[in-house]
């Protein structure tokens, strides 16, 4: 699908290219870039090493649930242990099962979030690159082969969103400053 679009989307660029022999269209491998850099490398060793940390901690809870697991195990098929005492123990398993479930939600969440909060200084890096590198040599658009997206476009040229929208017998939202309410 992804192929689909970006074929179309070159193809659009590249008739229009002929119509407007002064617009140049490249492309770009954005993994390939950004695997490249230095921060990019920092940032998943940082990112493993939190996994490492959180695995040991996982490690330790798993463990004391297969423990707990077992000593329910053998006071079940103990016939004299009471049942208050089992329920008691069956309980404590339950809640250290939701604990675990818990804490793996927690670390997912966590992860996510450095990683975002790591990778968007590297991705400004790269953004700010590629728009250096196109305007230096003259591109109006650079697409990313990856992404399937365009990471540049000359901003306020060629922009037909006016156009479809008065095709399409629309206007546009007022755009409202964020934090204030339109009137």
């Amino acid at each position: 699908m992804k192929k689909t679009v970006l074929v179309i989307i070159a193809a659009v660029f590249a008739f229009a290219g002929t119509l407007n022999a002064q617009q140049k269209l490249g492309h770009i491998n954005s993994i390939e870039v950004l695997q490249a850099m230095p921060e990019f490398k920092q940032m998943s060793a940082d990112i493993q090493k939190q996994k490492e940390s959180y695995s040991k901690a996982l490690e330790g809870m798993y463990g004391d649930y297969d423990k707990k697991q077992k000593d329910l195990q053998a006071l079940s098929q103990d016939k004299s242990t009471p049942d208050p005492i089992l329920e008691s123990k069956i309980q404590e398993l339950q809640d250290l099962q939701k604990r675990i479930q818990d804490f793996e939600a927690k670390v997912n969440d966590d992860l996510q979030k450095l990683q975002q909060d790591k990778l968007k200084p590297i991705n400004d890096k790269y953004l700010k690159a590629v728009k250096e590198v196109a305007v230096a040599a003259g591109y109006s658009y650079v697409l990313d082969i990856v992404q399937g997206g365009v990471a540049y476009y000359t901003e306020g040229q060629n922009d037909v969103t006016d156009l479809v929208m008065k095709k399409l017998g629309i206007t546009a939202a007022p755009q409202t400053a964020p934090g204030t309410t339109p009137k």
